[in-house]
């Protein structure tokens, strides 16, 4: 159903009936941020008998909750991905809210899992009905609902008298600075002065946090990279030091270059730290409330943030993909997004998706009252298929289009694919016993059960002291290639 809907009265009315019946219901939402919203109308309906189930909670409160859960005490629990696992009785509805969400895999530590997979099987053995719900489903979830595998159920239009709002893409191309200081466009500094006069609400998307992504060597143009892991180290200014956002490790900038020894350095880039600077620069007397992993850390800190924007205590939230979705604020009218491109181009097959649907969310945040809502998305990729589908919030379009490329390279959900990574502290180990693997399963198994591609470095060479090397694995069936797989150990 499109943003707006009115997804989550389904899910209440549904679960109504199912705990009528004497059965439980299982409320999987991917943002920790998102969990208060969704308990609270699960709440109003339910009472005392809904159960919360989340990360931040605290071993005592998920020891006590989780005996509770085995002495039948609650119908209803809302919680993150690892409550697919709670103890629920009798189980007769798992909802999987914005199933799209990458947040649902568990990658470290193990077990690794995904929590949609997993809500599937749970659903199957225990006999219980499994909506997979989202504005912008997956194209593997889309895929099956066009093959019948799934039952595609649609909501095409918006609850109430509020309609999807007018997206405006800002070519930033025209709009950058001969300094390069230009971080909001004219267009969107002029829209969100005439929604704050009007005493409306806006929400501002930057996909990354901390305030300057890179620093850099103008002379050279060396980056300052972490020592324990391939990547550039982010400028945070809470503390004026660079931190990695993989191992945690922190550092004070350099006065000099590493390379060349110049001292013509710089801070690149931009995070949530500077675009709110830039904010309360451009509008001294608003309000404006950061969301991201380093306002958040703290017990019920989102939650904190949330409830402040939603008493109107605050004009601007500002934040990460954590509020892109599931979000709803009558008062905002406003949304805009620093950098649609962010993520456009990964190596990851996956990237343009992940793109459309962080658009197109985001966007769905806006307009949700009676007023009229206005979306300004800034990009140096207008013409990217992911950006205009998203625009124009064509999710059939977008599906069709990306389907269809996927299909003649052979990606999901056409073929299965399996990413199988090396790790060691020697870079020449991984490299070795990743290309031994790969010689091996060839010899074992034809080209026609299995396309091995690699070995390579992954993206992120380096983690936390370990190089990683890896294989993907292109096969029809993982059921009868992977068993085959596994012998090679």
């Amino acid at each position: 159903g499109v943003t707006g809907s009115g997804k989550t009265e389904v899910y209440l009315k549904l679960a109504q009936t199912t705990v009528e019946s004497g059965k439980s219901v299982l409320v999987l939402v991917p943002e920790i941020a998102l969990t208060p919203q969704v308990a609270t109308r699960f709440r109003r309906a339910f009472g005392g008998r809904v159960a919360l189930w989340h990360s931040r909670m605290t071993k005592a409160e998920k020891g006590w909750t989780w005996q509770q859960l085995k002495k039948g005490k609650y119908s209803v629990v809302v919680g993150a991905r690892s409550a697919i696992f709670a103890p629920l009785y009798n189980l007769g509805l798992i909802i999987v809210d914005e199933e799209q969400e990458s947040s649902y895999k568990q990658d470290n530590p193990a077990p690794r899992y995904h929590a949609r997979d997993v809500a599937m099987v749970r659903g199957k053995q225990a006999g219980a009905t499994v909506l997979l719900t989202s504005a912008t489903p997956c194209l593997e979830s889309y895929y099956n609902a066009l093959q019948n595998k799934f039952t595609l159920l649609k909501l095409t239009k918006r609850y109430g008298k509020s309609n999807y709002p007018a997206v405006e893409l800002v070519d930033m191309k025209k709009e950058y600075s001969a300094d390069g200081s230009s971080l909001l466009s004219k267009s969107l500094v002029q829209g969100i002065d005439d929604r704050l006069k009007n005493s409306e609400q806006v929400i501002i998307l930057q996909n990354r946090r901390g305030y300057s992504r890179v620093h850099q060597c103008l002379d050279c143009g060396e980056i300052k990279k972490c020592k324990h892991c391939s990547v550039a180290l982010t400028f945070h200014r809470t503390d004026n030091n660079l931190h990695c956002h993989y191992c945690e490790s922190i550092e004070a900038p350099a006065s000099k270059c590493n390379e060349c020894n110049a001292e013509n350095l710089i801070f690149a880039g931009s995070g949530t730290q500077r675009v709110e600077d830039v904010l309360q620069q451009q509008f001294p007397k608003s309000k404006i409330l950061r969301m991201d992993m380093d306002t958040v850390r703290g017990k019920d800190s989102h939650m904190k943030i949330l409830k402040k924007f939603a008493n109107g205590k605050a004009d601007i939230l500002l934040g990460t993909q954590m509020i892109a979705k599931g979000l709803d604020f009558e008062n905002v009218t406003l949304v805009g997004v620093i950098n649609a491109d962010s993520g456009l181009f990964f190596p990851d097959f996956r990237a343009g998706e992940r793109v459309f649907q962080l658009i197109y969310q985001v966007a769905g945040r806006a307009g949700r009252g009676d007023r009229a809502g206005e979306v300004f998305a800034q990009t140096y990729s207008p013409e990217s298929a992911a950006i205009q589908f998203a625009r124009h919030s064509d999710l059939d379009g977008f599906a069709e289009e990306e389907l269809r490329q996927r299909k003649e390279f052979g990606y999901p959900p056409f073929r299965h694919l399996v990413r199988h990574l090396f790790r060691s502290r020697n870079d020449s180990k991984a490299a070795f016993f990743a290309e031994q693997w790969s010689k091996r399963l060839k010899a074992k198994l034809s080209p026609s059960e299995i396309d091995v591609r690699g070995p390579s470095p992954a993206p992120m060479e380096k983690i936390k002291d370990h190089y990683r090397f890896h294989l993907w694995y292109f096969m029809q069936s993982v059921s009868k290639s992977l068993p085959a797989i596994l012998d090679l150990r």
